[in-house]
Protein backbone atom coordinates (compact mmCIF):
# COMPACT_ATOMS: atom_id res chain seq x y z
CA UNK A 1 0.00 0.00 0.00
CA UNK A 2 0.96 3.65 -0.29
CA UNK A 3 1.30 5.97 2.70
CA UNK A 4 -0.44 9.28 2.07
CA UNK A 5 -0.17 12.35 4.29
CA UNK A 6 -3.44 14.18 5.00
CA UNK A 7 -4.43 17.11 7.20
CA UNK A 8 -6.57 16.32 10.25
CA UNK A 9 -9.76 18.42 10.40
CA UNK A 10 -9.97 21.06 13.17
CA UNK A 11 -10.99 19.44 16.43
CA UNK A 12 -9.40 16.11 15.53
CA UNK A 13 -11.02 12.75 14.82
CA UNK A 14 -11.81 9.66 16.87
CA UNK A 15 -10.75 6.11 16.11
CA UNK A 16 -12.93 4.62 13.39
CA UNK A 17 -14.37 7.99 12.39
CA UNK A 18 -14.37 8.77 8.65
CA UNK A 19 -13.55 12.14 7.11
CA UNK A 20 -12.81 13.57 3.67
CA UNK A 21 -9.33 14.81 2.80
CA UNK A 22 -7.91 15.95 -0.56
CA UNK A 23 -5.00 13.93 -1.93
CA UNK A 24 -2.19 16.13 -3.27
CA UNK A 25 0.04 14.44 -5.82
CA UNK A 26 3.34 15.60 -7.23
CA UNK A 27 3.29 17.86 -10.25
CA UNK A 28 3.33 15.65 -13.30
CA UNK A 29 6.24 15.79 -15.69
CA UNK A 30 4.46 16.61 -18.89
CA UNK A 31 4.47 19.02 -21.75
CA UNK A 32 1.81 21.73 -21.39
CA UNK A 33 -0.53 22.12 -24.35
CA UNK A 34 0.65 24.61 -26.94
CA UNK A 35 -2.03 27.11 -27.90
CA UNK A 36 -2.25 30.42 -29.67
CA UNK A 37 -2.15 32.44 -26.46
CA UNK A 38 0.78 30.59 -24.91
CA UNK A 39 3.82 29.21 -26.69
CA UNK A 40 5.17 27.78 -23.44
CA UNK A 41 6.98 24.64 -24.58
CA UNK A 42 8.98 23.94 -21.41
CA UNK A 43 8.24 21.02 -19.12
CA UNK A 44 6.54 21.43 -15.74
CA UNK A 45 7.62 19.76 -12.51
CA UNK A 46 11.22 18.88 -13.34
CA UNK A 47 14.09 19.94 -15.54
CA UNK A 48 13.95 18.53 -19.06
CA UNK A 49 17.55 17.32 -18.63
CA UNK A 50 19.78 16.70 -15.62
CA UNK A 51 22.38 19.20 -14.45
CA UNK A 52 25.26 17.11 -15.77
CA UNK A 53 23.53 16.07 -18.97
CA UNK A 54 25.36 18.99 -20.55
CA UNK A 55 27.97 16.50 -21.79
CA UNK A 56 25.31 15.09 -24.12
CA UNK A 57 25.67 18.29 -26.15
CA UNK A 58 29.42 18.04 -26.82
CA UNK A 59 28.74 18.01 -30.55
CA UNK A 60 26.39 20.98 -30.27
CA UNK A 61 27.33 24.65 -30.62
CA UNK A 62 25.53 25.34 -27.35
CA UNK A 63 28.15 23.34 -25.45
CA UNK A 64 31.12 25.17 -26.95
CA UNK A 65 29.51 28.60 -26.73
CA UNK A 66 28.82 28.07 -23.03
CA UNK A 67 32.26 26.62 -22.27
CA UNK A 68 34.27 29.17 -24.26
CA UNK A 69 32.03 32.25 -24.12
CA UNK A 70 29.76 31.68 -21.13
CA UNK A 71 28.83 35.34 -20.77
CA UNK A 72 27.39 35.38 -24.30
CA UNK A 73 25.42 32.20 -23.58
CA UNK A 74 24.05 33.78 -20.40
CA UNK A 75 23.02 36.82 -22.45
CA UNK A 76 21.21 34.59 -24.95
CA UNK A 77 19.39 32.78 -22.15
CA UNK A 78 18.34 36.00 -20.40
CA UNK A 79 17.05 37.55 -23.62
CA UNK A 80 15.17 34.33 -24.39
CA UNK A 81 13.48 34.65 -20.98
CA UNK A 82 12.78 38.34 -21.67
CA UNK A 83 15.03 39.52 -18.84
CA UNK A 84 17.35 42.49 -18.66
CA UNK A 85 21.09 42.02 -18.29
CA UNK A 86 20.77 41.60 -14.49
CA UNK A 87 18.17 38.86 -14.75
CA UNK A 88 15.13 41.00 -13.92
CA UNK A 89 12.01 39.83 -15.80
CA UNK A 90 10.28 43.22 -15.89
CA UNK A 91 13.09 45.23 -17.47
CA UNK A 92 14.09 46.02 -21.02
CA UNK A 93 15.49 42.88 -22.64
CA UNK A 94 15.99 43.76 -26.31
CA UNK A 95 19.74 44.41 -25.85
CA UNK A 96 20.47 41.91 -23.07
CA UNK A 97 22.58 39.60 -25.22
CA UNK A 98 24.42 42.57 -26.71
CA UNK A 99 25.35 43.87 -23.24
CA UNK A 100 26.83 40.54 -22.18
CA UNK A 101 28.61 40.15 -25.52
CA UNK A 102 30.24 43.57 -25.09
CA UNK A 103 31.30 42.66 -21.54
CA UNK A 104 32.83 39.43 -22.87
CA UNK A 105 34.75 41.28 -25.58
CA UNK A 106 35.96 43.91 -23.10
CA UNK A 107 37.31 41.22 -20.77
CA UNK A 108 39.11 39.45 -23.63
CA UNK A 109 40.68 42.71 -24.87
CA UNK A 110 41.80 43.78 -21.40
CA UNK A 111 43.23 40.35 -20.67
CA UNK A 112 45.11 40.31 -23.98
CA UNK A 113 46.58 43.77 -23.46
CA UNK A 114 47.50 42.89 -19.88
CA UNK A 115 49.23 39.70 -20.99
CA UNK A 116 51.28 41.62 -23.54
CA UNK A 117 52.32 44.17 -20.92
CA UNK A 118 53.30 41.40 -18.51
CA UNK A 119 55.36 39.73 -21.22
CA UNK A 120 57.06 43.00 -22.13
CA UNK A 121 57.85 43.88 -18.52
CA UNK A 122 58.86 40.39 -17.44
CA UNK A 123 62.30 40.14 -15.72
CA UNK A 124 65.12 38.96 -17.97
CA UNK A 125 66.09 36.46 -15.29
CA UNK A 126 63.46 33.66 -15.33
CA UNK A 127 64.27 32.75 -11.72
CA UNK A 128 62.93 36.10 -10.50
CA UNK A 129 59.19 36.23 -9.88
CA UNK A 130 57.47 39.14 -11.58
CA UNK A 131 55.45 41.46 -9.34
CA UNK A 132 51.83 42.22 -10.06
CA UNK A 133 51.49 45.41 -12.06
CA UNK A 134 48.76 48.04 -11.89
CA UNK A 135 47.19 46.56 -15.02
CA UNK A 136 46.99 43.17 -13.28
CA UNK A 137 45.00 44.66 -10.43
CA UNK A 138 42.73 46.59 -12.80
CA UNK A 139 41.95 43.47 -14.82
CA UNK A 140 41.24 41.42 -11.69
CA UNK A 141 38.89 44.09 -10.30
CA UNK A 142 36.94 44.33 -13.58
CA UNK A 143 36.89 40.53 -13.96
CA UNK A 144 35.43 39.91 -10.50
CA UNK A 145 32.85 42.67 -10.86
CA UNK A 146 31.60 41.12 -14.10
CA UNK A 147 31.72 37.66 -12.49
CA UNK A 148 29.50 38.84 -9.62
CA UNK A 149 27.02 40.38 -12.07
CA UNK A 150 26.93 37.11 -14.06
CA UNK A 151 26.42 35.05 -10.91
CA UNK A 152 23.56 37.30 -9.77
CA UNK A 153 21.87 37.27 -13.19
CA UNK A 154 22.14 33.49 -13.63
CA UNK A 155 20.88 32.89 -10.07
CA UNK A 156 17.87 35.13 -10.68
CA UNK A 157 17.09 33.47 -13.99
CA UNK A 158 17.32 29.96 -12.55
CA UNK A 159 15.11 30.85 -9.58
CA UNK A 160 12.61 32.48 -11.96
CA UNK A 161 12.49 29.33 -14.12
CA UNK A 162 12.00 27.05 -11.12
CA UNK A 163 9.16 29.20 -9.84
CA UNK A 164 7.55 29.48 -13.27
CA UNK A 165 7.63 25.76 -14.05
CA UNK A 166 7.30 24.36 -10.51
CA UNK A 167 10.74 22.76 -10.46
CA UNK A 168 12.08 21.68 -7.05
CA UNK A 169 15.46 22.89 -5.82
CA UNK A 170 18.55 20.76 -6.44
CA UNK A 171 19.62 21.33 -2.83
CA UNK A 172 18.87 23.60 0.15
CA UNK A 173 15.11 23.16 -0.30
CA UNK A 174 13.19 25.93 1.44
CA UNK A 175 16.01 28.47 1.32
CA UNK A 176 14.81 30.49 -1.66
CA UNK A 177 17.40 30.99 -4.37
CA UNK A 178 20.31 29.46 -2.39
CA UNK A 179 20.16 26.29 -4.48
CA UNK A 180 20.20 28.35 -7.68
CA UNK A 181 23.17 30.37 -6.46
CA UNK A 182 25.09 27.17 -5.66
CA UNK A 183 24.40 25.75 -9.13
CA UNK A 184 25.34 29.04 -10.81
CA UNK A 185 28.57 29.34 -8.81
CA UNK A 186 29.86 25.77 -8.74
CA UNK A 187 28.39 24.49 -12.03
CA UNK A 188 27.78 27.65 -14.07
CA UNK A 189 28.30 26.12 -17.51
CA UNK A 190 26.24 23.01 -16.72
CA UNK A 191 23.45 25.11 -15.20
CA UNK A 192 23.36 27.46 -18.20
CA UNK A 193 23.11 24.57 -20.67
CA UNK A 194 20.44 22.85 -18.57
CA UNK A 195 18.36 26.05 -18.52
CA UNK A 196 18.77 26.66 -22.25
CA UNK A 197 17.76 23.08 -23.05
CA UNK A 198 14.72 23.30 -20.80
CA UNK A 199 12.88 26.15 -22.51
CA UNK A 200 12.71 24.39 -25.87
CA UNK A 201 12.98 20.89 -27.29
CA UNK A 202 16.34 20.99 -29.05
CA UNK A 203 15.16 18.40 -31.56
CA UNK A 204 12.55 20.85 -32.80
CA UNK A 205 14.34 24.15 -32.12
CA UNK A 206 18.06 23.73 -32.59
CA UNK A 207 20.68 26.03 -31.14
CA UNK A 208 21.80 29.03 -33.19
CA UNK A 209 25.14 30.57 -32.14
CA UNK A 210 24.55 33.88 -33.92
CA UNK A 211 21.08 34.49 -32.53
CA UNK A 212 20.39 36.87 -29.64
CA UNK A 213 18.36 34.13 -27.96
CA UNK A 214 20.32 31.13 -29.18
CA UNK A 215 17.25 30.12 -31.20
CA UNK A 216 16.08 30.57 -34.76
CA UNK A 217 13.61 33.36 -35.55
CA UNK A 218 10.72 30.91 -35.98
CA UNK A 219 11.17 29.32 -32.54
CA UNK A 220 8.31 29.74 -30.07
CA UNK A 221 8.65 32.54 -27.53
CA UNK A 222 8.92 31.82 -23.81
CA UNK A 223 5.89 33.41 -22.16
Amino acid sequence: GEVIKVSIPPGGVKEGEMFDAPIVTAVALSTPPLDAASNDVALVGAWRHGLFSCFDTCANGMFWMTCCCELIAIGQLLQRLKMNFMGQPNGSYKNTCMVWTVLMVVLVVIQSVNSLLDYKNAPSDPTIDAELSASDYIFQIIYYIVLIFALAALTRARFFMREKWSIPADCCEGFGCLSDCCCAYWCGCCATIQMMRHTHDEKQDGYSCGSKTGLSDDAADVV
